[in-house]
């Protein structure tokens, strides 16, 4: 009795821990400062109005998966020029040995309406 009642806690910790993990973290979150041919430029989103931040280029390519509010590239510029510092949430291909995001090739971006 005692041995089913560990096994069934036991399973339910791992179907738990299991679903938990399964959406992995985006590599950037951030804003989106410009929108150009076939990239964009991101910035932190949160930022000391007397400081200086780092720019990251983004690179676009047909394999690129979007969401959120922008569901293709082409509607992205739109979007951004309507916003008020719209965010991101970046997944690129491949970070390299040093986690790098810049120039890089994005696998997947959702783009969202900044928060109030």
């Amino acid at each position: 009795m005692i041995n089913k009642l560990l096994s069934s806690i036991l399973l339910f910790v791992l179907f738990f821990i299991a679903g938990c993990g399964s959406e992995e973290e985006a590599d950037f979150q951030g804003a989106i400062h410009e929108v150009k041919e076939d990239r964009i430029i991101v910035v932190e989103d949160e930022i000391d109005p007397e400081a200086t931040y780092p720019t990251y280029k983004i690179l676009i390519d047909e394999s690129t998966e979007f969401s959120g509010e922008v569901e293709v590239f082409g509607e992205l510029d739109e979007f951004v020029s309507q916003s008020e510092q719209p965010l991101v949430q970046v997944w690129v291909n491949d970070k390299g040995e040093n986690n790098e995001i810049d120039n890089r090739t994005a696998s997947k971006l959702i783009v969202e309406k900044s928060k109030p």
